[in-house]
């Protein structure tokens, strides 16, 4: 075990137990990267979209194990409360959920850990992820898991030395990131042509230049802050 140990909890998931440590390392910095990337954030059919055009496909692992959870809790639901069958069915809708939260997490992971390898700074929305949760669209940001991923990228990105950046989620995608016009569009519209200036861009790409080009225009300061020198991203309208 690496780093000097600083608590230990022990924790029961279902059948399973572990213990987790919490130790004290030193931090381990990768070495310098000038990239800049903006990110914007999905649930269907894309988990995450580049202002570089690079498109994460949305696992869904929840949507795709509801059959079996539906079956599950079905059968959970016809056993007798108290007796062995119960909690026999108990304990294979509890393994559902685990192996769900588990395959999200690593998931979360992996992403992060390959933004994190190759620019040194990252721009995301900052997105008020719990009332979101309580919207229209709250089945697919759950299944999503934005805060966790978004903390895992946090950490990850302040034990590699890196910056994450969060800027104002407004206009995003209404903004051309060429021109700076704007225009409200109704979400199934996926391509973004600006009636101005004549862009063609996928929306979501559009929407991460736009959250990128944010960070360099923010407020007071920001700037030399966000952006290593001749690294600066073009403002809408420059």
């Amino acid at each position: 075990m690496e780093g000097k140990i600083k608590t230990a909890t022990v924790k029961r998931e279902g059948e399973h137990w572990y213990i987790i440590f919490i130790t004290e390392v030193d931090p381990k910095p990768l070495p310098p990267s000038e990239e800049a990337i903006g990110i914007d954030l999905g649930t269907n059919p894309h988990f995450l979209v580049t202002s570089e055009g690079e498109m994460v496909e949305a696992p869904r692992y929840f949507q795709k194990a509801q059959a079996k959870l539906a079956t599950a809790q079905r059968s959970l639901a016809r056993k007798k409360r108290g007796s062995n069958r119960r909690r026999q069915a108990r304990r294979r809708v509890a393994r559902l959920h685990r192996k769900i939260a588990n395959q999200r997490r690593d998931f979360h992971h992996k992403v992060a850990r390959k933004l994190v390898n190759r620019y040194g700074t990252i721009v995301h929305e900052d997105l008020n992820v719990q009332a979101l949760s309580r919207s229209h669209i709250a089945k697919g940001i759950h299944d999503a898991g934005w805060a966790q991923f978004l903390a895992i990228l946090a950490y990850k990105a302040e034990e590699a030395g890196r910056r994450v950046i969060k800027v104002d989620p407004k206009y995003t995608s209404q903004d051309c990131p060429v021109c700076g016009h704007r225009e409200k569009k109704p979400l199934w519209v996926r391509a973004y042509t600006c009636p101005q200036c004549g862009t063609l861009l996928h929306r979501d790409v559009a929407a991460a230049q736009n959250i990128l080009a944010k960070a360099w225009t923010g407020p007071s300061g920001e700037t030399l802050r966000a952006f290593p020198q001749g690294n600066t991203p073009r403002s809408p309208g420059l």
